[in-house]
């Protein structure tokens, strides 16, 4: 029997592979944009580190940022997380930020169970959480840790 030129698995593929391709440099250009910032921190809730979650600064209008940029990164196993402000540059540029932290979850296609702590789901959305913070313009890291209500 002939096999067909492309399988099922990889036809699959071909819509991901033409995303993928079109959301590069999509995005705000680094070229004129302002410097970076490190920034790292520790999240936890009540204290108890929480890993695999990820962590979104969304610009605060309402406080003069409008820089267009939206840093993230994820923690590691001790609620560890790093900036990321695109593709190579590590940080957020300086300005107000109204933080979202998302729960951790299982890579697509996956029967992975992840267990989630319970924490006040106001945190994942950018309307209504109360995490606010300022990215002072600094030439050192700025450590920023949060913790999360129950």
């Amino acid at each position: 029997m002939k096999r067909p030129p492309f399988s099922l698995s990889q036809a699959r593929l071909v819509p991901l592979c033409v995303v993928a391709l079109m959301s590069v440099g999509c995005g705000p250009d680094l070229e004129g944009a302002p410097d970076v910032v490190p920034v790292t921190g520790t999240v936890t809730i009540n204290g108890e580190p929480f890993a695999g979650a990820g962590v979104s600064f969304r610009p605060d209008t309402d406080k003069g940022n409008e820089s267009g940029f939206m840093p993230g990164g994820a923690t590691d196993a001790s609620g560890k997380y790093e900036l990321m402000a695109t593709a190579g540059a590590k940080g957020a540029p300086p300005g107000w930020y109204k933080v979202v932290v998302m729960p951790p979850s299982a890579p697509p296609g996956s029967d992975e169970v992840v267990e989630v702590p319970e924490y006040n789901q106001k945190y994942q959305d950018p309307e209504q959480t109360d995490l606010s913070f300022e990215v002072p313009q600094s030439a050192e890291p700025v450590v920023i840790d949060i913790d999360l209500e129950p």
